[in-house]
């Protein structure tokens, strides 16, 4: 013979509710811990832990409107250095687009993507016709004083091999990429960087 539930149904309920919010946090405390404690990305450059605030600066743009820190907040960001004058610069441009282009099957990556070119030679006519390559493109310049802020995080054209800065949303500096590498190894750095980006930017401090 059967016994009666003698508990009251509201007792029950409770019991029920408790036990279920017990499951979600013990299963938010796990993803959290997992992600806190995932080995870090390999990539083909630096990565930056805790990521660095990117410094201020005052540049502009091919359009002449202000580009400034505020500028790198919303999107993740691929910063080159070059000239547009001569082949270094050309080359850094041709490599941030073929690294865009590559993540073309990663919308969630690419849409949100901006490309910047800091170009050390300050042409505005040229560098308003390069920048018709791509919508996701910028292309700022100033005087030396100007890119001095963001040279000082990589920058070295004197070597023709100047660094690619992968800067994450708020204008956090995540990374530094070889500026000789490949489009496809920069898009696979940069797919790593994204996924692993929720660990990563919670040491920002």
């Amino acid at each position: 013979m059967l016994l009666a539930n003698r508990r009251p149904l509201a007792a029950r309920l409770i019991l029920m509710l408790l036990a279920m919010a017990i499951l979600v946090l013990g299963y938010q405390w796990g993803n959290q811990y997992q992600r806190r404690h995932a080995e870090p990305p390999t990539i083909s450059g630096v990565l930056l832990r805790p990521p660095l605030a990117a410094p201020e600066f005052a540049l502009e743009d091919a359009l002449g409107r202000p580009f400034d820190r505020a500028r790198l907040g919303a999107d993740w960001t691929l910063l080159a250095f070059g000239s547009l004058a001569d082949a270094s610069g050309q080359r850094a441009l041709q490599r941030l687009i073929e690294t865009r282009n590559r993540l073309a099957d990663r919308p969630e990556i690419a849409g949100a993507l901006r490309l910047v070119l800091v170009d050390g030679g300050a042409d505005r006519a040229r560098a308003r016709d390069f920048s018709r390559l791509s919508p996701a493109l910028d292309i700022v310049s100033g005087p030396p004083e100007a890119r001095a802020p963001l040279a000082a995080l990589g920058d070295d054209t004197d070597a023709g091999s100047a660094p690619i800065l992968v800067f994450a949303p708020r204008a956090r500096l995540l990374a530094i990429l070889p500026g000789t590498a490949a489009g496809a190894i920069l898009a696979a750095d940069l797919a790593a960087l994204h996924a692993a980006a929720p660990a990563l930017l919670a040491e920002t401090p």
